[in-house]
């Protein structure tokens, strides 16, 4: 059967839910099972075309479409707010005359979506939509659970060996023929992945020229590092370009010569010569750089309470943990066999902090393990400071630390230091808020048109009871807010209150400087999530910028855990 392009079409929340296999992950295993390659809305960033022009012409250029339809209507098309995105899909592969399969999830059972993904504004448009499709004429079938459509979607496409019509424009071919997938077969069937290669995996989408070039999905593939390497091919763009499965072995060469042992060295190089004879044969380009992928990255999570009959002490506990898998931590101060808190002078928490960076190396290694796949020591990528809205304007970043013979240094200038505030967050009634704002600050499937960032400077700080009314309302959530009025206390309080996961503003005691004005165009969600990096490089100057940066995860198990004399007992 020749490799088809079959484009998916489907509304955001599919992609996420059921949590451990959604609809969409079930239909692309069916894709890539069947042997044909995948589009999806989800995997183009922005280009010139308008929304609907760009998905006209992605379904214009495949050769199946498949609907997978729920019972949200999803956003409305601008300038054509009568029809939804899913709708436009359905109606442009009808025109053309493409194959369609459609699957509607049934009404008459429990599908696995929360009661957020099934409540729709447009509810009766979309009911519409949907007897639109029974009427359409073409086989309709009911799912009740990805497996379910996983399995009838594999039947139809295995079912159907289709000519492209001719409306459809043509498709880039294969990207490699049968001796180079036989040759990368003999090297990763049967090899399991290991952690690092997730990162090997994102990176062979950025490699066609840029980070922001194409966005990887956010569930890995399964089985061996061949089924992974047949998954990108599966995901394959269209036009001419570097494989992705080409840069994805030039990533694995990198990851197995310095986190695997003798044996990943003798691997990476049988991948180094297979990508060599590949590029040559096909006419491909040097390939860029690979980053690390090996070093098993920790961040320092500090926790100060202050004493409720001593406001001059707090309480400390830190804890190491891994940012890819925040539930896998370690606790270092207090010891773990220790009965009572760490109790001391505000000022005190820089020596118990130079302490536990002077034993990082040791703690690290205890929280990786053995048998971890990586040979480097293991790398401190931020601290974050989880502390009551009293200590919000202390100058975390600034702290002098003194280890070896180099000159003291700044915290802030060597790591990405953030702070949070979850007394705040366990008291707001706007918490689904400030959970709803941070899946859709890094969920792409979710995004729209809505700026993530509102400046609030001198003259909005006037209406800020207006901006107050709207962030209460989901329509006006930009999910961080940055504060470029002297007087920012009002504004953070007021945004930390209603949900705003991220927040960045001036210290009350530095009203002047740089800092906030190398900030100012940060608009879109991708700007937002370079902040902890963007404020970073602001603090490596010389003057201190002064800027809190507030950023909130909900999803941080640390973060919710409850710190109190018992938790030691």
């Amino acid at each position: 059967m020749t490799k088809r392009l079959v484009f998916l079409s489907h509304t955001s929340e599919l992609r996420r839910h059921p949590g451990d296999l959604s609809y969409v992950e079930a239909a692309e295993k069916a894709v890539i099972r069947a042997r044909d390659a995948l589009i999806d809305m989800a995997y183009f960033t922005a280009v010139e075309d308008t929304p609907a022009e760009l998905c006209r012409g992605k379904v214009r250029e495949s050769e199946v479409y498949v609907g997978i339809i729920g019972f949200r209507y999803g956003s409305p098309v601008r300038g054509e707010e009568e029809l939804s995105y899913t709708q436009l899909e359905f109606r442009e592969a009808t025109r053309i005359g493409l194959p369609r399969h459609v699957f509607l999830l049934a009404r008459d059972q429990d599908v696995g979506l929360p009661p957020a993904a099934v409540m729709c504004e447009h509810g009766g448009r979309q009911e519409e939509f949907r007897q639109e499709l029974l009427d359409s004429g073409i086989t309709v079938q009911e799912v009740r659970s990805p497996q379910d459509l996983e399995k009838l979607l594999l039947h139809a496409l295995l079912a159907s060996d289709t000519p492209v019509p001719t409306a459809a424009l043509p498709r880039t071919p294969t990207s490699l023929d049968a001796p180079a997938w036989q040759g990368l077969a003999d090297l990763l069937r049967g090899a399991a992945p290991t952690a690092w290669v997730e990162k090997a995996y994102q990176w062979s989408f950025c490699a066609q020229g840029g980070a922001g070039q194409a966005a990887a999905p956010f569930q890995m593939p399964t089985g061996d590092l061949y089924d992974w390497a047949l998954d990108l091919d599966a995901r394959e763009q269209v036009g001419a370009g570097l494989p992705k499965v080409v840069a994805f072995a030039h990533a694995l060469a990198a990851g197995f010569r310095t986190g695997e042992g003798f044996a990943g060295t003798r691997r990476a190089g049988a991948l180094r010569a297979w990508v060599r004879e590949v590029r040559q044969r096909f006419g491909l380009p040097e390939l860029p750089r690979v980053p690390d992928l090996t070093s098993f990255e920790v961040a320092l999570f500090v926790r100060l309470d202050q004493d409720l009959q001593d406001p001059a002490q707090v309480f400390v506990d830190i804890s190491l943990y891994s940012p890819s898998d925040p539930s896998h931590w370690k606790r270092v101060q207090p010891r773990e066999d220790a009965s009572d808190r760490l109790r001391v002078p505000l000022d005190g928490v820089r020596e118990v902090m130079q302490q536990c960076l002077r034993d990082f190396q040791a703690h690290a290694r205890t929280l990786r393990g053995e048998g971890a796949g990586c040979r480097r020591p293991p790398k401190l990528m931020g601290i974050e400071f989880a502390v009551s809205e009293s200590l919000l304007e202390i100058d975390f970043d600034q702290w002098l630390c003194k280890l070896g013979v180099d000159e003291p240094w700044k915290l802030g200038a060597r790591y990405e230091v953030v702070v949070s505030c979850p007394n705040a967050r366990n008291i707001a009634d706007f918490d689904h808020l400030w959970w709803a704002r941070w899946d859709w600050l890094h969920d792409p499937d979710a995004q729209d048109d809505k700026p993530a960032a509102f400046w609030l400077g001198a003259e909005e700080l006037a209406r800020l009871s207006t901006h107050r009314d709207n962030w209460e309302q989901w329509e006006h959530h930009p999910a961080c807010v940055a504060i470029a009025a002297d007087e920012a206390e009002p504004a953070w309080r007021a945004a930390l209150h209603l949900g705003m996961p991220v927040l960045v503003w001036r210290r009350a005691a530095r009203v002047s400087g740089p800092g906030l004005s190398e900030l100012l165009t940060i608009e879109s969600a991708e700007d937002v999530r370079q902040l902890p990096q963007s404020v970073r490089t602001l603090r490596r100057g010389d003057d201190d910028p002064g800027l809190v940066l507030l950023w909130d995860d909900p999803n941080h198990p640390l973060k919710n855990m409850p710190y109190s004399d018992a938790s030691f007992v």
